[in-house]
């Protein structure tokens, strides 16, 4: 198994909002409230809408991925993007949710 620093970094700090969360503490995340007083919930709650007007046909890359905020739970897509598949694995992998604009 290879894991990436980054990726390293993002389940660590996500398992310590966790925790945090269990015991109210409430933490910010760029001056706004996680929501980690509910248990359970993940703490990943930023949403990224993924500017491709450059393209003629939209294509979602691994580095668009990893290019993402590591708070990030959502992605937003625009109609008839077209996800390679290491994009697709790396989705997987990370449990982005995927929505098409």
């Amino acid at each position: 198994m290879q894991i990436s620093i980054q990726e390293l970094i993002a389940r660590i700090t996500r398992e310590v909002i966790e925790e945090l969360g269990r015991q109210n503490v409430t933490v910010t995340v760029d001056g706004y409230p996680t929501q980690t007083s509910l248990k359970g919930l993940d703490p990943r709650t930023r949403s990224e809408e993924l500017d491709m007007s450059k393209y003629k046909t939209p294509i979602l890359t691994e580095n668009h991925i990893q290019r993402l905020h590591e708070l990030t739970g959502e992605i937003v897509v625009p109609k008839g993007t077209i996800i390679t598949p290491k994009a697709r694995e790396l989705l997987s992998e990370r449990q982005l949710k995927i929505t098409i604009n």
